[in-house]
């Protein structure tokens, strides 16, 4: 079987990992903050990403979260993002 999977890394910065894992029409983008205090990811970093979609849904909590503001990330939280 035959699939069209990519993923697209972004440098870290500040301690924030970035990456999105595509298949078709879907995309999973995973946020890391390795560091030991709250970080903000701003929206300009990863709306390449994200293109036209506005909104997507945390994979743990099943929250929707706004892809056009900045992202808080907690001490070393981990965030995955469908959309």
């Amino acid at each position: 079987m035959l699939e069209n999977k990519t993923i697209k890394y972004h440098i870290p910065e500040q301690g924030l990992y970035l990456y999105a894992r595509m298949n078709g029409d879907k995309t999973e983008m995973i946020v890391l903050n390795s560091t030991d205090k709250e970080q903000v990811l701003p929206a300009e970093h990863y709306n390449v990403l994200t293109k036209e979609n506005k909104e997507g849904k945390e994979i743990a909590t099943g929250k929707t979260v706004s892809l056009t503001e900045n992202l808080i990330l907690s001490a070393r939280q981990s965030m995955i993002i469908e959309f």
